[in-house]
């Protein structure tokens, strides 16, 4: 039987994702785990509330296409 409530990692944020966005080095530097913590805390939540079910949509009906596939073998 499946559980349900078993959660599946989505990704991670890292300090260099922060250069990608134009920060500097000393801007990074001045972040505490407890601040980057607190950064994906909020990235979760604008996500939940603006494009996470969108993409769901989009990622799952691609999953349930592949299992439609014949194999080719």
């Amino acid at each position: 039987m499946n559980d349900w409530s078993k959660s599946y990692p989505i990704t991670g944020v890292y300090r260099y994702d922060l250069q990608r966005i134009g920060w500097t080095n000393q801007q990074i530097d001045s972040l505490s785990d407890l601040d980057m913590l607190r950064l994906t805390q909020k990235m979760q939540v604008l996500y939940l509330q603006s494009d996470f079910f969108t993409h769901l949509a989009i990622a799952a009906g691609e999953i349930l296409e592949e299992q439609e596939e014949p194999h080719l073998g």
